[in-house]
């Protein structure tokens, strides 16, 4: 049977339901997808957000936590970093992470998981010295309020980035990739997850999420300047980085 994307209507349930299947083993599939090299494209974005030690910084869309905990360890006691996810089950790994980093560090009390809305965030205007999104944004019903609403609880000054995948443009690399992408990666989460209809979501999505220029001009709408585009693996990830005016 042919894969069909949710409409606009279906598309906040649809993907709430599949993330609240697939949070077990999230983080194993993720692994497997991308060889890995997820967790080197998530430093990379930590990076970009210009970390202040003592600062407060909101993870959106943040799933099971692994890039909140990535930035909470690198604050110091006084930091602060937010999760926030619309799926409990997701919330409830990221929780059980946080806990198990408290045996071995004080990363725990450094950190915050909320249930909630990416478009309606729950805190007010300039409450974070910093907000990042992860491969989440393309999950959004309306992708300019999500980056309009991350801009929003940013302090002036502070960093706004969306990391997603991209689209790569490179001859003989771009083939190959939808191959893996459209292919391989549906029969992994078959696999791995029980569920190839989540994992067939992903590079469908993905082939409807917007170009990353569309992006740039998305962020500046939000009220974003200096806006810098980095293009990671190739041309397959993208990561944009603005700063709130």
């Amino acid at each position: 049977m042919t894969f069909r994307l949710p409409t606009s209507q279906e598309k906040n349930s649809y993907v709430h339901n599949q993330f609240e299947r697939i949070a077990g083993r999230y983080d194993l599939t993720n692994d497997v997808i991308s060889l890995g090299l997820h967790r080197r494209w998530k430093r990379a974005a930590v990076k970009a957000l210009g970390l202040r030690p003592a600062g407060s910084y909101l993870d959106v869309c943040c799933g099971t936590g692994d890039l909140a905990l990535q930035i909470a360890s690198e604050l110091e006691a006084a930091g602060k970093v937010t999760g926030l996810d619309f799926s409990g089950n997701m919330l409830a790994v990221a929780s059980a992470r946080g806990l198990k980093a408290q045996e071995c560090s004080t990363i725990a009390s450094r950190l915050e998981w909320v249930q909630g809305d990416a478009q309606a965030l729950p805190f007010p205007d300039n409450s974070f010295d910093g907000a990042i999104i992860s491969f989440g944004l393309r999950n959004l019903t309306d992708l300019q309020r999500g980056l309009s609403e991350m801009a929003r609880v940013v302090k002036p000054g502070g960093r706004v980035i969306n990391l997603d995948v991209g689209h790569p443009r490179l001859p003989l690399f771009t083939p190959a990739f939808k191959f893996y992408f459209g292919r391989i990666v549906p029969l992994i989460g078959a696999i791995i997850q029980k569920d190839k209809q989540a994992y067939t979501y992903l590079p469908e999505s993905a082939k409807a999420f917007a170009r990353p220029e569309e992006l740039i001009s998305m962020l500046a709408e939000a009220g974003l300047k200096e806006i810098q585009l980095a293009q990671l693996a190739l041309g397959s990830v993208a990561m944009q980085v603005g700063t709130k005016a």
